[in-house]
């Protein structure tokens, strides 16, 4: 459903104003802080070959001290609300220019022809600096042209009328108003193209945010009536006893978990452009994980008539840590793209592992594939989005570029490999770095004897204002053995809390009146045991931010629809802490 709720997406776009662009300028400044400090004053040092030494000291000590004090009142300055503050500022830009102008007018006053040189020199790079640093707010290159033409003329003034040559003065006049022509100009073009820069780089991300938003808005609302088609699926294909009505279901069922693969892959997708796609290393078996991944796809490659061989190194049998999550996504990702091209034969797995040249453990996977291979002149196109790479595959192409970003995020890589002589078909190989573990689990972490927890037995509150959802948790907890109390909002589950003290909850995000966190919130204030309860998020917002901002805020899990039983029962478990989420 539609309803207000704080979401981590959400971010209202920004006009480019004022504070914008000191904001912008003074972090342009402050990056070049090092740079702009020396070089101004080796430049007032070298004066001192014209000038007496205390005169220069003097013009780097008042140079340096408006420069870290207009930085400072730069800092979070808004001119329409602090007003005295931006003078301030602009008192310190004129300082700062004409504490840099004054030696270089006071040398132009020499009969030197090398210290004319010299003063000009200093004057221009005034100039340069105003169309290169101090345009960016175009108050704060006025004033600082300002202070450079205002020492510039005076001084010029003061030599050419002491010689009386009006027409030295003259000349010398124009060239300083051609030059300060040119530097409006510049300083203009060089506004322009900081504002140009800045306006676009804003509407990147405002269009990338839009984006966002709509890859979410779009997955929440497909995601609630996919659970209810998967939760259906499962439920009728587990009582359907027709052989021609269990084949109708299982194509039901395999064509809505693709979509929703496609949606996990497009929102992953977006997640790598964004750089935002966690990584959350864990203590695991990467034997075990490997071993389920291959045995979730064993059925459909037995069905398709392929065989699949399997040799995973004992190396791999102790514990690593890494994502166990990301390692079967990546290898779901390969199994995958394998079945979809692979006719007859089947799919070979060897899993081991070696070091790196820096001589880190990675965990190594070589796929072999007897299908039709991939071009060699598509061996890195494949890795691009929606490229498929075999001709007559289904698939959205988003798979393999998914798994080798992840696996680069992970310190491997995923790449295509030569085969033998005897080999045809496809060799990928995945490597993703493995840590040793530090410190090896005590007796009072390790788990208990008794092995995992189950969920049959629990009784479990379900909350969510849509009944479809709540008939699909139903379905899957009396088929995990569980047993269930549900409530249409955060109130009915308060009220339900009241009389009832269930295991855990399943707690919807988006439901009206009081939204998921609200309620949570009241049953943390509850009084007693009661306010300690495992509560679970059960949600269509599944973007990684999504998840992140859910557990941040207090959730103890997350799982995001559509739910299957395998998520249901891994995630009540991990929520106990005696297993690791899938």
């Amino acid at each position: 459903m539609n309803v207000q709720r704080s979401d981590p997406l959400q971010h209202a776009p920004q006009a480019y104003t004022a504070t914008d662009e000191i904001k912008r300028q003074l972090d342009h400044l402050w990056r070049e802080r090092w740079v702009r400090t020396a070089l101004p004053v080796i430049a007032l040092l070298l004066t001192i070959i014209y000038l007496p030494i205390w005169f220069s000291i003097l013009a780097i000590v008042i140079n340096l001290g408006a420069e870290f004090l207009s930085m400072t009142f730069m800092r979070g300055l808004d001119p329409t609300r602090q007003p005295k503050r931006y003078l301030y500022v602009i008192g310190c830009m004129f300082i700062i220019h004409f504490s840099f102008c004054l030696p270089a007018v006071l040398i132009w006053q020499q009969n030197l022809y090398n210290a004319k040189a010299f003063s000009v020199g200093l004057l221009m790079a005034t100039l340069m600096q105003l169309i290169s640093a101090r345009s960016i707010h175009l108050p704060f290159g006025y004033i600082g042209l300002w202070a450079a033409v205002l020492s510039a003329v005076c001084g010029n003034t003061y030599y050419w009328v002491q010689l009386h040559d009006f027409s030295g003065l003259f000349l010398t006049s124009l060239g300083i108003f051609c030059g300060v022509g040119y530097t409006v100009v510049a300083m203009h073009t060089s506004h322009r193209l900081h504002r140009d820069s800045a306006l676009d780089r804003q509407a990147a991300l405002d269009s990338n945010r839009a984006k966002s938003r709509f890859l979410a808005q779009v997955s929440h609302e497909l995601r609630t009536p996919l659970n209810a088609i998967l939760g259906m699926g499962h439920a009728e294909l587990r009582r359907n006893r027709d052989a021609l009505g269990k084949t109708r279901l299982s194509v039901l069922i395999a064509s809505a978990e693709g979509l929703s693969t496609l949606l996990d892959d497009i929102l992953d997708m977006s997640a790598i452009e964004a750089g935002s796609l966690p990584i959350r290393p864990l203590q695991v078996c990467p034997s075990e994980e490997i071993a389920a991944t291959l045995a979730l796809y064993q059925p459909a490659i037995t069905e398709a008539g392929l065989t699949l061989c399997q040799n995973i190194d004992a190396s791999l049998e102790k514990t690593w840590v890494l994502d166990p999550q990301r390692l079967r996504q990546c290898l779901s990702n390969l199994l995958s793209n394998a079945l979809k091209s692979t006719k007859q034969g089947g799919i070979n797995i060897i899993a081991g592992s070696k070091t790196d040249a820096e001589g880190k453990p990675l965990l190594c996977i070589d796929i072999y594939d007897s299908g039709p291979g991939i071009p060699p002149h598509l061996h890195d196109k494949v890795f691009e989005p929606f490229c498929t790479g075999r001709a007559r595959t289904s698939g959205s192409g988003l798979g393999l570029s998914i798994s080798r970003t992840l696996a680069r995020q992970m310190g491997g890589d995923l790449v295509i490999a030569a085969n033998t002589a005897d080999q045809s078909g496809a060799h990928l190989v995945l490597t993703i770095q493995m840590n040793t573990v530090q410190e090896p689990p005590t007796a009072s972490t390790a788990p208990s004897a008794a092995g995992p927890t189950t969920i049959a037995g629990m009784t479990i509150l379900v909350v969510d204002d849509v009944a479809t959802n709540r008939l699909v948790a139903a379905t899957y907890l009396r088929m995990l053995g569980a047993n269930m109390l549900e409530a249409t909002s955060g109130a009915e589950a308060l009220t339900i809390l009241e009389r009832n003290h269930p295991d855990l909850v399943l707690l919807d995000m988006n439901m009206p009146d009081m939204n998921g966190l609200e309620t949570l919130a009241r049953i943390r204030a509850l009084p007693g045991d009661i306010a300690s309860l495992p509560v679970i998020a059960m949600t269509a917002d599944a973007m990684a931010e999504h998840r992140s901002f859910y557990l941040g805020s207090g959730l103890d899990g997350y799982l995001a629809k559509p739910i299957t039983p395998s998520r249901i029962e891994a995630e009540v478990a991990a929520v106990l802490g005696e297993a690791t989420p899938f």
